[in-house]
């Protein structure tokens, strides 16, 4: 479960980075500093679910 989850949100990382770099050279510095961050914060978060880092399951199987 967790493994999908991370690869859809790597997906959606990978199109908000590269909408926030566009965006950047269209002079959007509010919007494109906010799809950066949105960006990167789900990348951070599929590569704690890849790697198992992070299992929101993990309390309900012991």
């Amino acid at each position: 479960m967790n493994i999908g989850l991370g690869i859809m949100l790597i997906f959606f990382a990978i199109i908000f980075i590269l909408w926030g770099l566009f965006s950047r050279k269209q002079k959007n510095r509010i919007i494109s500093s906010a799809l950066l961050v949105v960006g990167t914060v789900a990348l951070f978060t599929s590569i704690l679910l890849l790697t198992g880092i992070y299992d929101p399951y993990a309390n309900h199987i012991k």
